[in-house]
């Protein structure tokens, strides 16, 4: 009979050996998992600033050319209105001209 003891608590010690070591497997699983995770958060985080960083960039840039585009065209549409009324006088005679009507 202790023969069949003895063997019995060999069971029972390999049952605990292997349930020990998968726990301790599964900790340091989960332990790496959670690790990787926290990496993955502060690499998103990174990139997360990175682009709100670049957004900002970009639009003090649109903002800067948006203004230039709009000083340029009122520069132009002002040149426009200076032209015409310098030329008004001769466009009055061309249309007077083109209907018929210079007598």
């Amino acid at each position: 009979m202790n023969l069949f003891e003895w063997v019995k608590d060999i069971e029972r010690v390999y049952d605990n050996l292997i349930n020990n070591t998968k726990n301790a497997n599964l900790k340091e699983i989960e332990e790496y998992r959670e690790e990787q995770n926290q990496n993955f958060e502060s690499f998103l985080s990174k990139i997360n600033v990175l682009i709100n960083t670049a957004i900002g960039n970009l639009t003090v840039e649109v903002d800067k050319e948006t203004n230039i585009y709009e000083k340029n065209i009122d520069n132009a549409i002002k040149n426009i209105e200076v032209d015409f009324k310098k030329n008004i006088g001769n466009l009055q005679k061309l249309i007077i001209e083109k209907v018929g009507f210079d007598f």
